[in-house]
């Protein structure tokens, strides 16, 4: 895998990617940073912005949820359309996908709990699933989950989202054994308070930020851009001795 490199170098040149949730706040980021530095890429979302994402990184998008398990086998066969490989697939996945219900736990309904398991776990997991299979064959890859600050600390409000993202985390971690010794490394960031839509309801409240800033040493919100460049780092050959670790990228909220 290629090193992060200086601005104008391409390391990634030559490699394909695949991001889900590439139209949201984070994946829309991370893809821009990927196309930069070279990565011919396959953008999925259900949000008809994939499109315009995917065109500003000469990416191929691809529309559908995340949901369909049909999905996944749908993004590899745009990733190897334009392969001569004999094993076609991706060099790098990024899993940005995720939804959220801000509710008390105990009011969540069965189907936003469905949903929620549904979207942040089963979804990204099965897009782990089918992009390893190449990567093994090939005896190289890298991916990157989305977790969540919420995947280690205790956060009321959003009890069901905080369970799947740490199940998200404990999913890559347990992966990154099993592939290791395939060559095939698996790694995850733990955003804190990122502006994005997903958060626009909570972060509109003055007394909401005031209370999370009190806890972030760095004193503001992130915003997507300060998310990609850790996945940027995790996928690249500068981390190539690096698995199984989720990285927080949060302004210090954890140590608070």
């Amino acid at each position: 895998m290629p090193g992060v490199g200086t601005p104008g170098e391409k390391p990634f040149a030559g490699r394909t990617g695949i991001v889900t949730g590439g139209a949201g706040g984070i994946g829309s980021a991370i893809a821009r940073a990927l196309a930069a530095h070279g990565a011919r890429l396959v953008l999925v979302d259900s949000d008809d912005a994939v499109e315009s994402v995917a065109a500003e990184c000469g990416a191929i998008a691809l529309r559908g949820d995340i949901r369909d398990h049909g999905l996944p086998g749908r993004a590899l066969s745009l990733v190897a359309s334009g392969s001569s490989e004999p094993v076609a697939g991706p060099d790098l996945l990024v899993n940005a996908v995720g939804t959220q219900v801000r509710t008390a736990g105990v009011e969540v309904t069965e189907e936003d709990w469905q949903r929620l398991v549904d979207v942040n776990l089963s979804g990204l997991y099965r897009f782990c699933r089918e992009a390893a299979r190449p990567m093994i064959a090939r005896g190289h890859g890298s991916m990157v989950n989305v977790s969540s600050l919420s995947a280690d600390r205790a956060l009321a409000g959003i009890v069901p989202y905080a369970a799947t993202k740490a199940a998200v985390s404990q999913l890559t971690r347990g992966l990154a054994v099993e592939l290791g010794p395939r060559g095939v490394r698996v790694n995850g960031v733990a955003p804190g308070y990122v502006a994005t839509p997903m958060t626009a309801d909570l972060l509109s409240d003055a007394d909401n930020v005031a209370r999370v800033l009190a806890r972030v040493p760095l004193g503001r919100l992130a915003e997507p851009e300060d998310i990609a460049p850790a996945v940027v780092f995790l996928l690249s050959d500068a981390a190539r001795y690096i698995t199984g670790e989720v990285i927080a990228v949060d302004g210090g909220f954890a140590v608070t």
